[in-house]
């Protein structure tokens, strides 16, 4: 992927890093030579991260945060922008989906699932664009979820609904900016089952990591990393908009 090499030294801003998908994807920059800058509640998990990854040559800058709290939103990215002058990459990576049904389920959980997964990435975008504009060369990808493109996910549906939106508000955004003739990319990542912490939190432990296995081997973080490395190695005016990845053998 020699395309890659052009982002050397440039930078990016990676939310939800402190696990999972999003601690892939920021190794992965990083091994690319991208100054990365990582956001997640979890600081012990960041700093153990970026303790790792400098060790290895690396710049990176622990913003400790919750993605749902504007102030600490703005207050990041000032501190990427003091650091380092703003940033070249956005991954909107942090979510949640509670299990939790239409019939029975908590309207605080809908509405901490919508906050989280729409309004605080849609924040993101909009700060990441202060950044972009007028840049020769910058990205921007949401991780959104299989689930987005499917038709029902019983028990799920807030979650669902937000993937959704996420995929709506993706297409938007790509149509806004192309209207003002930017050389800003959008593109969204749409995993299938992951081997991360997420089933286990969703169902508040009735289910565990392990239980991935049972049916099928899961995607790896690693996997979706992947996919945002080949969503970056393609020439500037090739715009991926969705990768949809599953593992074999998921159904739903």
């Amino acid at each position: 992927m020699q395309q890659l090499e052009r982002w050397r030294g440039k930078t990016a801003l990676v939310t939800g890093a402190s696990g999972g998908i999003g601690e892939a994807i920021a190794r992965a920059l990083a091994g690319i030579g991208v100054r990365v800058a990582v956001l997640a509640r979890r600081e012990e998990r960041l700093q153990a991260l970026a303790t790792e990854l400098r060790a290895n040559g690396a710049q990176v800058l622990v913003c400790t945060g919750d993605v749902s709290k504007d102030a600490e939103v703005h207050g990041c990215f000032e501190r990427v922008r003091s650091q380092w002058s703003g940033i070249d990459i956005l991954v909107n990576n942090a979510g949640i989906g509670m299990m939790s049904p239409l019939t029975e389920g908590s309207p605080d959980d809908w509405r901490n699932t919508l906050n989280v997964n729409v309004a605080a990435p849609a924040l993101f975008i909009q700060e990441a664009l202060r950044d972009m504009q007028g840049k020769d060369d910058a990205q921007i990808i949401n991780i959104v979820s299989i689930y987005g493109h499917r038709d029902q996910v019983p028990n799920y549906s807030f979650y669902q609904a937000s993937k959704f939106a996420m995929r709506a508000l993706t297409n938007t955004l790509r149509a806004e900016l192309a209207s003002k003739d930017t050389k800003v990319r959008v593109g969204m990542i749409s995993p299938g089952m992951v081997a991360t912490e997420f089933r286990q939190l969703s169902t508040r432990g009735a289910l565990t990591y392990e239980s991935y296995f049972e049916a099928y081997e899961p995607l790896l973080p690693v996997d979706i990393a992947d996919a945002a490395l080949y969503m970056l190695s393609t020439r500037a005016n090739v715009q991926i908009q969705d990768i949809l990845l599953s593992p074999m053998g998921q159904k739903l």
